[in-house]
């Protein structure tokens, strides 16, 4: 699969959030922008955007403001995203190396999802 990298590439979950006035939950297409994640292995590039390992973290999401009143789970919204596992063989910077598939954390762990679109379509992870 396509190792993830800032050079491009979106993180898509389900969020459910608690939305005004009665505070119900609904559920929110949640998207997180690869491009906008801090890198902690700037030395490495990717298909022109630092690598991403199991460490790197997307500060912001969005689609689902509509649930003002914060996700069920963790009381937030548009919060961070993260790839809590990543390869099981190819170690980056002492965190496994994420792919494209790889399931995410979205809206500070209030949902799981995966990516949907690649960073880069030349470095690919086969473990």
């Amino acid at each position: 699969m396509f190792a993830n990298s800032s050079a491009g590439g979106k993180n898509m979950a389900t969020s459910v959030n608690l939305t005004p006035p009665a505070s119900t939950p609904v559920a929110y297409q949640n998207e997180a922008q690869r491009a906008g994640a801090v890198p902690n292995v700037p030395n490495v590039i990717l298909v022109g955007g630092p690598a991403h390992n199991a460490a790197t973290i997307v500060p912001s999401s969005s689609g689902d403001a509509g649930g003002a009143m914060g996700g069920v789970a963790s009381g937030t919204v548009g919060g961070t995203s993260r790839n809590p596992k990543g390869s099981g063989k190819v170690i980056l910077s002492g965190s496994p190396v994420t792919r494209m598939t790889d399931p995410t954390l979205q809206n500070t762990g209030n949902a799981s999802g995966a990516g949907t679109s690649p960073s880069q379509l030349k470095v690919l992870v086969f473990s």
